[in-house]
C-alpha cells in the first residue's frame, strides 16, 4: 500500500497480484501530451472523411487494470447498406479510485484509443473490427476530482490521503489472515518476516523483487507470499482486438416511442491483448448480444435496449478466480433533433471477480452526452460516471469520438 501524501519515498505498486516498484515519479505531462497528439490526429483524419452515422458510443465503460477483462457490450443499431465502409476513431479517459483495506487499492488513470472499421456485406449483414491501444499511468485528474468533491460536499473516501496522479495498484490476497501473521511474527525474528502485522492501509508494500519464474524454481507457491513485487512504471500496449458480425432485420411493432423498429443480433470474438498491461493477458473471448430499438424521428425521444453474454477462455488471474461468463445490460434513452441528439446510457455488468470482497460486486455506470453533425462527419462526446458500486467501475471518465462513412 502507498505512503501518505507528503512523504517523499520510493513508490511501490502492484501488478494486480504482484507488487511493482517505481523508482521515478510519473511525469504529469505524459498523458496530456499524448492526448493532444491523439486529438490532432483525429481531427486531421476527420476532415478527409464524408457522411455521418449514429450508434452506441464505442467505449468499454471500464479500465482494464480494475475489471481485469471487459465483457463485450451490445452493439449499436445505426443503419448500413451493402458496400458501405464505416470508420470510427474513439478515445476514452478513465480515472479509477477503489480501495478495500487489507485487500486492494486501485488508483490510476487509463486512456483507451479505439480504431474501428466496418463493412456492409449486405443491407442486413455487417462485419468489422475494433483495435484498441491502451495507456496506463497516474494521470492528471486527481486534484480536479478532489476539488469537485469538496465543492459539492462529498467526502473524498480516503482519496486525499494517497499520492495524487501516481499509478498505484496493489492487491493483498492474505489480508484476511493478517491477525494470524501478527502472531507468527512474535515467534520468528524480524529479518525473516519484514512486516509488522496487522498492517496499516497506509503502509508501503514489501520491497521484494519476486517473479513467477523465481517462485516456480524455488518451489514456492504464490499463495504463500503475502505481498509480491514486480518492477513497473507507466504502461502502454495493444488491448484486445475485437471482431464482430452484425445481423439486423426490421420489425414493426407499435408506433412512436413505444414501438419496436429493428432487432440487431451480434456475434463478437476478441484476441488477447498485450501482456505489458497491468491486467495482463485475458485470453480469448466470445459473445452473443441482442439489441432492440424504437422508432427514431426528428424532435422525439427514442430508446435502445441491449443484452449480451460473454464467455471467457481464461478463468483465473494471478490469485484471483474469475467467472467463466459475464452478462451485460445496456439501455439508452435519447432525444433526436435534426442533426443533433442527446442521450443517457446505463451499463450494468455482472461481477468481474469471484469471492474477493468489493471486487466481486456488479458494475453500474452512466454515460450522458450528445452527438452532432459537423460538416461531413459526426462528433460524439460523453461524460461517464459510476454509481451504486465504486469498486468495479471507474470514478469518472471522458469519451470523444468521430464516426464516418467512407
Amino acid at each position: 500500500m502507498p505512503h501518505a501524501k507528503g512523504l517523499h519515498r520510493k513508490k511501490t505498486v502492484t501488478h494486480l497480484g504482484f507488487k511493482c516498484c517505481i523508482k521515478r515519479h510519473l511525469r504529469h505531462s505524459s498523458i496530456p501530451g499524448f492526448l493532444r497528439f491523439l486529438l490532432f490526429s483525429i481531427l486531421a483524419i476527420a476532415l478527409l472523411l464524408p457522411a455521418t452515422a449514429r450508434a452506441y458510443i464505442e467505449s468499454p465503460y471500464g479500465a482494464t487494470f480494475q475489471s481485469i477483462r471487459m465483457p463485450h457490450l451490445p452493439r449499436g443499431d445505426e443503419p448500413w447498406v451493402r458496400g458501405d465502409w464505416q470508420m470510427v476513431l474513439a478515445a476514452n479517459w478513465m480515472n479509477v479510485w477503489s480501495i478495500q483495506s487489507d485487500r486492494f487499492i486501485l488508483d490510476g488513470e487509463e486512456i483507451s484509443l479505439n480504431a474501428g472499421l466496418a463493412y456492409g456485406l449486405s443491407d442486413r449483414i455487417r462485419i468489422g473490427l475494433v483495435a484498441p491501444y491502451i495507456v496506463q499511468g497516474g494521470g492528471v485528474l486527481d486534484s480536479s476530482i478532489e476539488r469537485f468533491h469538496s465543492s459539492i460536499g462529498v467526502t473524498q473516501g480516503q482519496r486525499d490521503q494517497f499520492p495524487r496522479n501516481r499509478l498505484n495498484v496493489s492487491f493483498e490476497p492474505l489480508g484476511a489472515y493478517y491477525p494470524l501473521l501478527m502472531r507468527l511474527e512474535r515467534m520468528i525474528e524480524d529479518r525473516y518476516l519484514p512486516r509488522k502485522y496487522p498492517r496499516s492501509p497506509f503502509d508501503p508494500p514489501l520491497d521484494l523483487e519476486v517473479t513467477p519464474e523465481t517462485l516456480y524454481l524455488s518451489g514456492i507457491k504464490p499463495q504463500w507470499i503475502p505481498e509480491d513485487s514486480l518492477s513497473s512504471s507507466n504502461r502502454s500496449g495493444p488491448g484486445d482486438v475485437r471482431f464482430y458480425i452484425d445481423y439486423q432485420f426490421p420489425l414493426t411493432v407499435g408506433d412512436g416511442f413505444f414501438s419496436v423498429r429493428s432487432v440487431v443480433a451480434s456475434l463478437q470474438a476478441s484476441l488477447e491483448g498485450s501482456s505489458s498491461l497491468i491486467a495482463g493477458d485475458t485470453g480469448r473471448t466470445a459473445s452473443l448480444s441482442f439489441l432492440l430499438r424504437s422508432e427514431r424521428k426528428p424532435h422525439s425521444y427514442y430508446w435502445l435496449m441491449g443484452f449480451s453474454y460473454s464467455a471467457f477462455e481464461d478463468r483465473e488471474f494471478r490469485l484471483l478466480e474469475l467467472p467463466a461468463q459475464q452478462w451485460t445490460f445496456r439501455p439508452r434513452l435519447g432525444y433526436q433533433m435534426e442533426d443533433t441528439e442527446f442521450f443517457l446510457e446505463y451499463v450494468f455488468f455482472s461481477q468481474p471477480v469471484k469471492d474477493f470482497g468489493r471486487l466481486s460486486a456488479d458494475g453500474h455506470q452512466l454515460g450522458i452526452g450528445f452527438s452532432t453533425s459537423a460538416g461531413a462527419y459526426r462528433v460524439e462526446f460523453a461524460l461517464i460516471e459510476n454509481f451504486l458500486t465504486y469498486s468495479t467501475t471507474p470514478d469518472v471518465g471522458l469519451y470523444l469520438a468521430l464516426r464516418r462513412n467512407l
